[in-house]
């Protein structure tokens, strides 16, 4: 009896640590700043397929909107952002191969998203421009990948 009376109260411990680590990741929105500057960053770009020549190529970017009324969509669920499950901040931006066409400014908006680890923007088109010295503002940025940009 005292087998089967301990397996219930392991049961009862592991079923309401598990509902409780389970709610907090579903509660991870981005920052209004954030998302803001997403939004930015996005509008700086015109979008264009021969920007991008990998196969597979597709503009990631256009699956951001702005949420509409008491729509509490995130920027953690758009597509090619990582959020950070317990801040909410981003910390990966993964714009591959998604036909982005235009310039990267110094003063863009992607330059605010400070939590950044991990940035790709490989196989896009950023018309010859340099690559802008803010990039050095990622405190925390471990990856990076600008190959085929036409920088």
């Amino acid at each position: 009896m005292m087998g089967l009376s301990h397996c219930l109260l392991l049961f009862f411990i592991f079923f309401f640590k598990g509902c409780n680590t389970s709610t907090s990741h579903e509660l991870s929105y981005c920052h209004d700043e954030e998302s803001s500057a997403l939004l930015q960053f996005k509008q700086s770009f015109t979008i264009d397929a021969s920007a991008s020549g990998l196969e597979g190529a597709y503009p990631k970017v256009l699956s951001w909107k702005q949420a509409q009324g008491g729509n509490n969509t995130s920027c953690c669920t758009w597509d090619g952002v990582e959020c950070d499950e317990h801040t909410g901040h981003v910390i990966g931006l993964d714009l591959r191969s998604s036909c982005l066409y235009g310039s990267i400014h110094s003063n863009s908006s992607l330059f605010s998203l400070v939590h950044l680890q991990r940035l790709n923007l490989a196989d896009n088109h950023f018309n010859y421009s340099q690559i802008p010295t803010s990039i050095r503002n990622f405190p925390r940025l471990t990856h990076l990948d600008l190959s085929a940009s036409v920088f």
